[in-house]
């Protein structure tokens, strides 16, 4: 593995690819499609023998993981040039204090949740399992969040 290290989980892999794609995505000054596609492909692969671990029923769920998947790095590709925080909460992306880009959120499917002053995203159908309001720490409490803060520079593609 020459870009995810110590990856043991589904959730693991995807913070190091959200990691991996701010530092190396072609619109970054030290990024290229080259490395882009190499990570891309690490992450597929990865992500298929992760599943396969994780999964008892592994025939019963392929197609659902792998459309989830898809979806995931589209939106993070989708997001990735943007200056604002960014955070993974379990299988959730929330970005926080981007109203300069809400028609380019709200074009990748991302919904704004104005209780929490947000914009969230999630794979497929959202159903509601509780009749109050969660806060935000409550949510990452319960599944664990990583945080990935704006970047300091702006690069221009020439």
């Amino acid at each position: 593995m020459k870009w995810f290290k110590e990856v043991t989980t589904v959730e693991e892999l995807r913070k190091q690819y959200r990691e991996l794609l701010k530092k190396y995505h072609p619109d970054n000054e030290h990024g290229s499609v080259e490395i882009t596609q190499e990570i891309n492909a690490e992450y597929d692969r990865l992500f298929a023998n992760l599943s396969k671990e994780t999964k008892a029923d592994y025939q019963s769920y392929t197609q659902e993981e792998q459309a989830e998947n898809e979806a995931f790095k589209v939106v993070l590709n989708s997001i990735v040039h943007i200056n604002a925080d960014v955070e993974i909460i379990g299988s959730w992306v929330w970005v926080h204090g981007a109203y300069a880009y809400r028609e380019l959120l709200k074009s990748v499917g991302f919904r704004y949740a104005p209780k929490k002053k947000s914009w969230c995203w999630h794979y497929g159908e959202y159903h509601r399992h509780h009749k109050s309001e969660v806060s935000l720490d409550d949510i990452r409490a319960k599944y664990g969040s990583k945080t990935v803060n704006r970047k300091s520079k702006q690069y221009a593609l020439n």
